[in-house]
């Protein structure tokens, strides 16, 4: 009688685990979907106005490869925990590309950051193909591991288990989330804005978040709980994608007229007739002539070159550039105290530039620019915009250049 009472408990405790273990892949399974969901909906909030093309492009395959990772991470929970037959076949393919989506996470997460920060020597030359080794490496051996077994393979349960090329592989695709951690780490460190510094500590933070995740996935058995930190960078990045479209230019990168207004009214506040803050608006020269004789494309391309002028030039007086609107822009500079100031100087400096970055373009780039001296506190920023803009409109009448 007692043998018999200890079977039938024994076999309520078992159906009590089996019906356990259906609710905890149920739950497992409804946050997948969750998030699957959440990825289609940041995908709808994204479009190329909020970001440069890079930037968004490389977004968008970090999502959607995300997305395939949910899906097949699901059917590879379920067939582990045997609550769907698979055959052995469907189960390596399963496996196999779950595990590239994995590492191809990684590298569109390097490749964003590459484009987010303007890396230029990994954007050009030898470091352009470099930085696709370790991607190309993990994609070679895991699409040949379904006939070498290297990276993994499945026992007669049709159970995955690690091959010898598994962490090798683990650590290729580390490389891209420790590179971005050493990035991040250093912009945060060197002299840089507050906004700056915010998005490379949100990097950071997401590469750490991934680590701890990576690193409680190894005790998980028969379930991966790295979609969850996937999801967390993609949050992370779309965070930083919109905190930068507030104060930025999505076309050029720069500072917009939202950004300089909050910035020149701060700085406005602190001068005086010794602590000059010269005030520049600048006009690009026959800027509609371009778009209507070349097309809004080249005029778009025109735009992004007098960005690059304007950034080279104001950093060599440390000062501030914005896009103010169309093809004016807004800049301004506070000499040092010591030393004799020509604001002429920062307008030759600016159309040098240009010239060089259009010699071979079938326009010719030049800005016109006005400038006002701000000395009295008193004064809105408003009121000294007005001012360099009346200089401005009267240097193109007096030189007969047309917008």
């Amino acid at each position: 009688m007692c043998l018999g009472f200890c079977a039938v408990f024994a076999a309520a405790e078992r159906e009590k685990r089996i019906i356990l273990n259906n609710d905890v892949l149920f739950a497992f399974s409804v946050f997948q979907l969750t998030f699957l969901m959440l990825d289609l909906f940041i995908l709808t909030k994204t479009d190329r106005n909020i970001a440069r093309k890079g930037e968004y492009t490389w977004f968008c395959i970090l999502i959607c490869t995300h997305m395939v990772y949910l899906l097949l991470n699901n059917l590879w929970t379920l067939a582990e925990y045997d609550l769907l037959e698979l055959p052995k076949d469907a189960m390596l393919l399963i496996c196999t590309v779950s595990l590239w989506t994995v590492t191809n996470c990684a590298s569109s997460f390097f490749f964003f950051v590459v484009e987010k920060l303007q890396l230029k020597h990994l954007q050009t030359g030898a470091g352009r193909w470099l930085r696709w080794l370790p991607a190309a490496f993990c994609t070679l051996i895991i699409f040949t591991t379904p006939l070498t077994g290297l990276v993994f393979f499945l026992d007669e349960q049709g159970y995955f288990i690690h091959g010898s090329m598994y962490m090798p592989m683990l650590i290729s695709a580390s490389l891209y989330l420790l590179a971005v951690a050493a990035v991040a780490v250093f912009n945060i460190f060197r002299k840089s804005t507050r906004f700056l510094r915010r998005a490379n500590a949100t990097l950071l933070l997401s590469v750490l978040i991934i680590i701890v995740f990576i690193v409680a996935d190894g005790f998980m058995k028969k379930a991966s709980i790295l979609p969850a930190a996937i999801f967390a960078v993609i949050v992370g990045i779309f965070i930083i994608m919109q905190e930068a479209n507030i104060n930025s230019d999505a076309l050029t990168g720069m500072n917009n007229r939202r950004k300089a207004e909050d910035y020149l009214t701060d700085r406005i506040k602190n001068v005086s007739e010794k602590k000059i803050l010269y005030l520049y608006m600048g006009d690009l020269n026959n800027f509609k002539k371009i778009n209507d004789t070349y097309g809004h494309a080249v005029g778009d391309e025109a735009l992004i070159l007098c960005s690059q002028a304007l950034k080279r030039t104001i950093g060599q007086y440390g000062g501030f550039a914005a896009r103010y609107g169309g093809d004016e822009f807004l800049l301004s500079w506070q000499p040092d105290k010591d030393k004799d100031s020509d604001p002429e100087a920062l307008t030759r400096d600016v159309n040098a530039i240009l010239q060089e970055l259009s010699k071979e373009k079938p326009y010719q780039l030049v800005m016109t620019m006005g400038y006002a001296c701000c000395t009295d506190p008193k004064e809105s920023l408003i009121y000294y915009i007005r001012k360099a803009d009346s200089m401005l409109y009267q240097r193109k009448r007096a030189t007969g250049v047309g917008r």
